[in-house]
Formats: C-alpha cells, structure tokens, sequence
C-alpha cells in the first residue's frame, strides 16, 4: 500500500490527489522500532468502515497531532467527501 512514490512524496493508490512526504509517514517508537502513522493506516481503513475500523480511530483520534488530523481530514474530503470521521477531526 506504500509502493508508490513521486520523488520524495507518497502518493495513494486510490487517488493520486493524496501525498504526504515519504519522511512522515512513519514514526520510531521509544526503543526505535519504526511504525506506520496511524493517520496513514485509518485513511485506509476509512473506506469500508468496519466495527474494528471505529474503535480504531476512536483509540487513536486523541493521540492524532494536528499535523495527521489536518492530513486524514484533507485526505478525507477529497475522497470520501462527508465521511462520518470528517467533524471529529477539524476543531470546533
């Protein structure tokens, strides 16, 4: 899901319209085992919403920082325009 790339900036397979940086799209955890942004993983899992998908973003939607939730809420609106996850990610 992460094979393509334009220079320096991954682009989605689903929609070309959606990028982020190749050097944000993961995290080192403290002992420095790499990870996935999990902004990344729940902009996938956002197509087909499946109960395992909701609690997932609800764990993960206060750890977001306002860089991912800016990021997931665009991704959001220009592929899944009105998505039920799009209010809770802007502020209020």
């Amino acid at each position: 899901m992460l094979d393509e790339s334009d220079g320096d900036q991954w682009v989605s397979r689903r929609d070309a319209r959606v990028r982020r940086p190749v050097a944000h799209l993961g995290h080192l955890t403290a002992d420095g085992i790499p990870y996935l942004r999990p902004a990344v993983q729940l902009f996938y899992k956002a197509k087909g919403i499946r109960a395992k998908d909701q609690l997932d973003f609800e764990a993960v939607l206060p750890l977001l920082d306002a860089e991912d939730r800016a990021w997931l809420a665009s991704a959001l609106e220009l592929t899944l325009p009105g998505h039920l996850w799009q209010g809770r990610l802007t502020p209020r």
